[in-house]
């Protein structure tokens, strides 16, 4: 009987044989749960093995397996183990794997599995493909390596109940988030704290919503200095940097008041000069903020298109923002423009 019927192949049997053999030895031996792959899915990965505890949790950690079984794979051997030669389609998705990747060596006669985890560095090129060593390690002796092969358990629940409640805070219960930065970090340079306050605010599109004008930035342990802020080149220093790093600033900041941390922090750009007596007054060189205002323009550009906001509101904090800063709109004709174009929500 030859015609007119699908053929099962003695490499089909051999690969389905291999599969219900490393089945077997992960789910008694090992007691973890096998996923095979479908065949016309298997680009090189033949299944996934996931991990459960000792307690029989499953922990969400796996690896992926390559199977093959057959007397050919063990006919030949050195002094390390058996030699397994792989095929070059298959390497760059087996070295791009998220996860670990086991070599698995299926022996048909004895059910023995041996392990040994693809690394691209200890792989050797050969004429036709590359080779790697496969140890005589049984599968089911080791579940203690493999184990070593993933990451920590990490208990995220726990974790982030700490973080959770902080943006509920900063989400529903502060007016004004104040910022003050110490006379300290500002001596050393040091905008560690700053870029990560600035980007929590961006972990999730309600709460950079519900923080929009409502950022102050201040610098503490300058009271006794009988200098103004913006005569102090330290502050003048650490300000322009904050202009550079962060680009979130004509969203966030509270431009309330002229007298707040917005207008220092863009003063800063346009070699400041204080003069007078009593009644203080500040000299900018408005065409020495180019670089600031349309850094800060793409940023608020970036972030109303991200939040999905109109463009008659990306151009209502735009407005206000060089208000503040000093600039004269004339007809609210601003001729200063991002060079983000506005999202198509936005329109």
């Amino acid at each position: 009987m030859s015609n007119g019927y699908p053929k099962y192949s003695k490499s089909a049997q051999s690969g389905e044989l291999g599969v219900n053999i490393v089945n077997e030895v992960v789910t008694e031996n090992l007691g973890w749960i096998f996923k095979r792959n479908h065949q016309e899915s298997d680009f090189g990965i033949d299944g996934y093995i996931e991990v459960v505890s000792e307690d029989g949790y499953v922990t969400g950690k796996m690896f992926a397996v390559q199977i093959k079984c057959g007397s050919s794979f063990f006919s030949e051997e050195n002094r390390w183990g058996y030699v397994y030669r792989g095929e070059n389609k298959h390497f760059n998705y087996l070295s791009n794997c998220p996860v670990p990747v086991l070599i698995l060596l299926c022996d048909p006669t004895e059910r023995k599995v041996y392990c040994e985890c693809f690394d691209p560095l200890k792989t050797e090129k050969t004429k036709s493909a590359w080779k790697m060593n496969i140890s005589k390690q049984l599968l089911s002796d080791s579940k203690n390596d493999i184990v070593k092969l993933l990451p920590d358990e990490i208990d995220y629940m726990s974790e982030l109940e700490v973080f959770w409640g902080v943006n509920k805070i900063i989400n529903e219960y502060t007016d004004v988030s104040h910022i003050p930065i110490p006379k300290e970090e500002v001596e050393n340079f040091n905008f560690d704290d700053l870029i990560s306050f600035f980007k929590r605010l961006k972990v999730t599109k309600e709460i950079a919503y519900a923080q929009k004008g409502r950022v102050e930035i201040s610098f503490w342990g300058y009271e006794s200095d009988p200098r103004e802020l913006l005569e102090i080149p330290e502050v003048i220093k650490y300000a322009k940097e904050i202009g550079r790093l962060i680009p979130d600033l004509f969203f966030f900041c509270d431009i309330r008041s002229p007298m707040g941390g917005f207008p220092i922090l863009g003063w800063s750009h346009g070699n400041p000069e204080v003069f007078g007596g009593i009644t203080k007054q500040v000299k900018i060189d408005f065409s020495k903020m180019e670089d600031f205002i349309l850094y800060q323009i793409d940023g608020l550009r970036e972030t109303t298109n991200w939040l999905n906001m109109t463009e008659d509101e990306y151009q209502s904090i735009l407005e206000s923002c060089l208000e503040v800063l000093g600039y004269e709109l004339v007809d609210r004709n601003i001729t200063i423009q991002s060079s983000r174009p506005p999202s198509a929500a936005a329109d």
